[in-house]
């Protein structure tokens, strides 16, 4: 008897850590601050401050965030406050982050096989397209979304399930990949599928519910999709 392979979800993709390397601004705090600052310091504030957004019903674009991230950080290190240049040169640095080694093959076995691909960021809309742009990845994508759509940012609920409404796809056919638990925690509350990407660095929490596969790289992300939708890559 023959196996029924299920129909394709969409494949929605996380953009920040997940297909960008965040490698450039780690190097840069480091010229800048030495062992004092890091960037993970500074990336956990500005995800804690899009949080609190989300929670509070006050949506502030995610760039003004990282500029109030930056300057909560050196005020809790006993630092002196970012100066313009600074808040400007990391404004350039996000916008100018390279794919992963991983991301491009990832895409092209996705897009060989027919998946419709969609990229979901925190990031303003003008500012991902210019990302995924300046990165050569964004003609590997169907639709590029922005969390604007509600304003909310992700993990809220609300964010996936305006990206299901704009593609025209019931949730349960998207499939959430990304490299924070939290962002597939969200996914998964929404009643998406959730693959998450074990990058470097990154835990996936025994608080939040078990992610549909966890991979080490979108291109792993990528074999097992197609693997499990289409029957090839097994």
């Amino acid at each position: 008897m023959c196996s029924v392979v299920p129909m394709k979800p969409t494949v929605v993709f996380d953009v920040n850590e997940t297909l960008l390397d965040l490698a450039p601004i780690g190097l840069w705090f480091h010229r800048r601050y030495g062992e004092q600052l890091s960037a993970s310091q500074w990336f956990a504030e500005l995800l804690r401050l899009s949080f609190v957004s989300s929670a509070t019903n006050r949506y502030v674009p995610f760039p003004t965030l990282a500029r109030s991230a930056m300057v909560t950080v050196t005020a809790n290190t006993g630092m002196a406050s970012p100066s313009k240049d600074d808040v400007a040169e990391i404004g350039e640095l996000l916008e100018r982050l390279p794919p992963h080694s991983d991301v491009a093959d990832g895409l092209a076995r996705l897009t060989e096989r027919g998946f419709r691909i969609t990229a979901l960021t925190n990031s303003p809309q003008d500012t991902a397209v210019r990302q995924l742009t300046n990165a050569g990845i964004a003609g590997s994508f169907d639709a590029i979304l922005s969390v604007e759509m509600v304003p909310r940012f992700k993990p809220h609920r609300s964010v996936y399930l305006a990206a299901s409404e704009q593609l025209g796809s019931p949730p349960s056919d998207l499939i959430m990949v990304a490299a924070h638990d939290w962002d597939i925690a969200g996914a998964l509350a929404a009643g998406l599928s959730g693959v998450f990407v074990n990058r470097a660095g990154q835990h996936y929490s025994d608080a939040f519910p078990a992610p549909t596969a966890i991979v080490d790289d979108v291109e792993g992300a990528a074999v097992w999709i197609a693997g499990r939708f289409t029957g090839q890559d097994q």
